[in-house]
This record gives C-alpha cells, structure tokens and sequence, in this order.
C-alpha cells in the first residue's frame, strides 16, 4: 500500500518541478512608446531606459478600458504593459493599456 502512495508522492514532485522550469516572470513597464515595428514595441520607461516587447495575435490592446486594434499603437502614446519573460530582454506583451498621461 505504501508503494503506489510513494509512485503518487514521486509522480507529483516530478510534475511541479517541470512546471516551474517552464514559469516566466512578470513585467509592468510604464512609459512612451518610441516605435512599433511589425511585432514589437519599443518603449521608453518612465525611468528612462528603452525596453522592447514583443506583440502576437494574444496580446491585448485597451483604451479607456474598451478592447482596441494594435494598430492604435502609435509613436508617442503613453502606455501600461503587462508581459511574461525570462528577463526583462525577452518580454512578450500580453496587454497594453493607452494612457492619457505618465503617472509620477
């Protein structure tokens, strides 16, 4: 009886693990955007630092919390991303918010 409990104990660490190994971290950037190439986005954050994400078909676009095409995505609007990624070199937006103006 003890075994198949200890298979079930090993079968499920084995199983948390590999779902970690695969976790990405969360980003917020808040800034300008400088340029929208394709499927990327390049922005500067508030503090100054350029910051590119990458867009797919999954990512979100809002304005005044109404969904909004990708298109809107413009040189100059302030924005809230949130992404997923190893580090903040690999980042894949998964909503992006146009803001009227860069909190302080």
């Amino acid at each position: 009886m003890t075994r198949p409990i200890m298979m079930l104990v090993i079968a499920a660490t084995v199983a948390l693990g590999a779902a970690q190994a695969f976790a990405h971290d969360e980003y917020r950037i808040i800034g300008t955007i400088v340029s929208r190439q394709n499927a990327r986005l390049e922005l500067k954050s508030r503090e100054g630092k350029m910051v590119s994400v990458k867009l797919d078909g999954e990512t979100l676009v809002y304005r005044d919390n109404k969904k909004i095409d990708v298109a809107e995505l413009k040189a100059g609007r302030h924005v809230v991303v949130d992404a997923l990624g190893d580090t903040v070199a690999d980042l894949l937006a998964l909503e992006v918010r146009i803001i009227a103006a860069l909190p302080k």
